[in-house]
């Protein structure tokens, strides 16, 4: 299902994808307004946004979120685009550079192994 939503995601808007994403495989928190704390699953993350599933919730194009990240904390984001569980979001700030490939260690430290 990933797979197709990447696709999906490319056949919309091949031209805005600007910055190459890291795959991982990271669970964390993601703060909606009027809703409880959501669990989602990040399957890719750049300095300026992620891929992610959430079995919980639709997501909409455009809707504010805020996604926890390892070191940064939370990460105001808004929903570039949502397909049967999965979603893309835009941070409204990217994660500088030198900071983002310390959010990337921790996150591959956490990861899940075998």
């Amino acid at each position: 299902m990933a797979d197709a939503a990447k696709d999906y995601g490319r056949q919309l808007h091949p031209q805005r994808r600007q910055a190459k994403r890291d795959a991982v495989d990271h669970d964390t928190q993601l703060l909606l307004p009027g809703y409880p704390l959501l669990n989602v699953h990040v399957i890719d993350i750049s300095p300026s946004g992620l891929h992610a599933r959430c079995s919980e919730r639709q997501f909409q194009r455009g809707e504010s979120v805020a996604v926890r990240l390892p070191l940064v904390g939370l990460v105001q984001a808004r929903v570039m685009w949502g397909l049967r569980g999965c979603f893309g979001c835009q941070f409204l700030v990217p994660v500088d550079a030198r900071c983002y490939l310390d959010v990337l260690a921790a996150i591959r430290k956490s990861e899940p192994t075998g």
